[in-house]
């Protein structure tokens, strides 16, 4: 009887049926997560590009002088940088702020911070203040334009470390910023 449940144990370690689908379940958490911030990150970075794009399209109405010349509001250009940014990202007030103000110098230039002591983001962010004579800055004006945009995080575990929020929220912040000299128009 020995020899025999010695044999049948021996025909059992030799056995490898299922031996993939226990790996596979070892394995395959990892693997997902792993592939979802990968992808997530991806999009992420895609986002930040299409803002780049939009915000630089956007701004040279500023810095060509027909903003000026169309008496283009702050919700007038809002909607032209949605139009750019549509594709990809919603135009909802909670997510994307832009900032556009005016300087006479580079020296005199200045922006608020994108956060507040509280870790939300500034209020403030969300202005049009492009000089004193024209609404939207003379010739030669310092112009910074600035966009910011909460980007949803949705990967477990990865939301965490990748949200740059201080207040802990499921985000990334990306953003765009051009500072130029408006031409001589």
């Amino acid at each position: 009887m020995t020899a025999r449940r010695l044999n049948i144990l021996k025909r059992g370690l030799r056995n490898s049926k299922g031996t993939a689908a226990i790996e596979f379940a070892m394995i395959a958490p990892i693997f997902f997560m792993l592939f979802f911030a990968i992808t997530e990150s991806g999009l992420a970075y895609f986002a930040n590009m299409t803002l780049e794009n939009g915000v630089a399209e956007s701004a040279r109405l500023i810095r060509t002088g027909q903003a000026q010349g169309l008496s283009i509001t702050k919700a007038q250009f809002r909607d032209i940088v949605c139009e750019q940014i549509e594709m990809l990202m919603s135009c909802d007030s909670d997510k994307l702020y832009i900032d556009v103000r005016a300087f006479s110098s580079f020296g005199g230039a200045g922006f608020q911070n994108e956060f507040d002591e509280d870790g939300n983001i500034n209020e403030d962010l969300d202005a049009y203040q492009l000089g004193q004579s024209s609404a939207a800055g003379n010739a030669q004006d310092i112009v910074l334009v600035r966009a910011f945009y909460k980007w949803p995080l949705f990967t477990p575990g990865f939301a965490e470390y990748y949200s740059n929020m201080p207040n802990g929220d499921n985000y990334h912040l990306i953003s765009s910023s051009f500072a130029f000299r408006n031409e001589p128009f």
